[in-house]
């Protein structure tokens, strides 16, 4: 992986180097070119410690301040890494999209990582939902956003995921399970009314709390998961996690 690093050169980092139009700096100042250059020196630093976790803020940093190409690179490759191939897939993106600078060698191995990257996205299709229906979605307990698109598509990466929907007056739909690198898999979304009278209200309400937690602690052990991934073992950082 160490050759992932691309090297800065006397012009990666000067103004004007870049084209892209996506929130970065077109014009920055000295200071801010030199706050870069620093940032992107510590993240190669750090890639070739095989840090990358703490590499993809400093890249993230360096191509907000620079428009750097060099710097987007990085980060798509760290984020690539990490297994984040949904943000690694995005950030090959912003590069092929936004600089057409690129050199020839460079553009070729971008977009051969960008299809290698799109292909490892798992995707999960919400199917059965009224077209003029908005549920709350919550998947991994973040909301998505239904944008009426039916199926409704959620874009994440492989690992164990939750996934709590609600409607007024319906009982919660509530999903987990496991996806694959790339796999795609459709889910019917059913919702059942919730009895009139409201004597079930109670257990309903505590239901969606339970769910979301659930969600939520899903969401966490995915960051626990990474981070046994990136640092390197040690007996005095054990922590156990009880059951009861």
């Amino acid at each position: 992986m160490r050759a992932l690093v691309l090297l800065l050169t006397g012009a990666s980092l000067l103004p004007g180097a870049a084209h892209a139009q996506d929130g970065c700096n077109r014009n920055p100042t000295e200071l801010e070119v030199a706050e870069a250059r620093s940032l992107f020196i510590d993240g190669s630093e750090d890639v070739e410690a095989f840090r990358w976790a703490d590499a993809i803020p400093k890249f993230e940093r360096s191509y907000s301040l620079s428009c750097a190409p060099s710097a987007l690179y990085n980060l798509a490759m760290a984020l690539r890494a990490l297994g984040r191939h949904r943000d690694a897939r995005d950030a090959f993106d912003r590069l092929l999209g936004g600089h057409p600078e690129l050199s020839e060698d460079l553009r070729e191995n971008a977009t051969t990582f960008r299809a290698e990257e799109a292909a490892r996205v798992a995707v999960l299709l919400l199917a059965g939902i009224d077209p003029d229906v908005r549920p709350a979605i919550h998947f991994d307990g973040r909301d998505v956003l239904d944008d009426g698109e039916r199926p409704l598509r959620i874009e994440t990466d492989a690992g164990a995921h939750s996934l709590v929907a609600t409607i007024p007056e319906h009982q919660p739909f509530l999903w987990e399970g496991r996806l694959g690198d790339g796999q795609v898999e459709t889910v019917e979304l059913r919702f059942t009314p919730i009895p009139r009278g409201g004597g079930d209200a109670l257990p309903i309400v505590l239901g969606i709390g339970a769910a979301l937690l659930v969600a939520a602690g899903v969401a966490v052990g995915v960051v626990l998961w990474e981070d046994a991934q990136i640092r390197p073992f040690n007996p005095d950082r054990l922590v156990t996690v009880s059951g009861g």
